[in-house]
């Protein structure tokens, strides 16, 4: 696990931290994934593939045999970028047209891999012989982060759709006052 993914999966397991702060730890989590891999690349070279959705439409391009090809040839060893491919072919074949598809394609393998994690992290859990309540309730607490993320974006900006926007940062507690929200 990525120290991202841990960072997100410790604030997780404590109960100081509230489900909106927890859910602050989901985009940095995907990022991090998203840089280790090189997914930027495979991102690239697909919107190259795909090209102007105006003109695909105009000409009728069948892309599939570029992107079995990127499929091959850039995923290869990586798993984010595997999914990164796979969604996007899946998005072309449901209709979806130039930089719509690499961005639905992104949005769902991102969203993909962030539900993958909270059920590595159980399964850690039950291996280190921890209480299965205690890898239940952690889970559910990171599945809870994850709804709450915002995903799509984060999809938007590593597509290319949106130029890059401030990142969300969290806000460091500085005093007592600052603590645990009480009831």
């Amino acid at each position: 696990m990525t120290p991202a993914w841990k960072k997100f999966a410790e604030w997780a397991h404590k109960d100081a931290f509230e489900p909106d702060q927890i859910a602050g730890r989901v985009v940095p989590a995907l990022e991090e994934t998203w840089r280790d891999e090189g997914c930027g690349e495979v991102a690239r070279a697909i919107r190259a593939i795909l090209g102007d959705a105006q003109q695909t439409d105009m000409f009728g391009q069948n892309k599939s045999v570029e992107l079995e090809a990127a499929r091959r040839d850039l995923s290869a060893g990586y798993p984010m970028r595997r999914l990164v491919v796979d969604h996007v072919i899946q998005s072309v074949s449901n209709g979806k047209l130039g930089i719509d598809a690499v961005n639905d394609g992104v949005e769902n393998a991102l969203r993909d891999r962030a539900a993958r994690g909270p059920r590595q992290v159980e399964e850690h859990y039950l291996r280190k012989q921890s209480p299965e309540t205690t890898a239940t309730r952690v889970r559910n607490r990171m599945e809870e982060a994850v709804a709450s993320a915002p995903i799509a974006g984060l999809a938007r900006r590593l597509s290319g759709l949106d130029a890059a926007a401030a990142q969300p940062h969290l806000i460091k507690q500085q005093g007592i006052d600052d603590g645990v929200r009480l009831p």
